[in-house]
């Protein structure tokens, strides 16, 4: 997969740190995704929360779990990837494998090493499915808090 932009409005994306190694979505905001697959549009409703991270613990020692604006907006829009929407039957918006491979295209598109694109992307796919196919009451709250739609260029 290529990313070729990931854009907000508004911007900069707003978020309140609430504990836990946890973020709300502070007000709504729309994330449009540019790719060779076509252009996904997310609309976040302020609410959702994520933990900004994608890999579980292993790789926490040596990516940061916040950073900058671009490495966020990749993790928020993998966060919901991984999130059933209750705009689409409560069905994930894509598949496990487009998801991850959005996490590792988008994080180089943000700058990431490739190094450390790909231990994210390969600590997703090794501890990942469990959160896919899941829903706890985080999950359950989030699924209401987001649309997404999936445009031809």
């Amino acid at each position: 997969m290529k990313v070729y932009s990931i854009t907000t409005s508004p911007a900069p994306l707003k978020v309140t740190p609430i504990g836990n190694r946890l973020y709300r979505v502070a007000e709504d905001v729309t994330i449009r995704v540019s790719t060779d697959e076509g252009m996904w549009v997310f609309r976040f409703f302020k609410g959702f929360t994520t933990n900004f991270r994608s890999g579980g613990v292993l790789v926490d020692s040596f990516i940061d779990q916040i950073g900058d604006e671009k490495k966020s907006l990749v993790y928020l829009v993998h966060d919901a990837i991984y999130t059933p929407c209750l705009a689409l039957g409560f069905e994930h918006p894509v598949s496990r494998l487009l998801g991850d491979q959005f996490l590792r295209a988008g994080l180089r598109w943000a700058k990431m090493g490739s190094f450390k694109a790909a231990c994210v992307y390969n600590s997703v796919r090794i501890f990942g499915a469990s959160a896919y196919e899941e829903d706890d009451a985080l999950t359950s709250t989030n699924s209401r808090l987001f649309t997404f739609e999936w445009r031809d260029r």
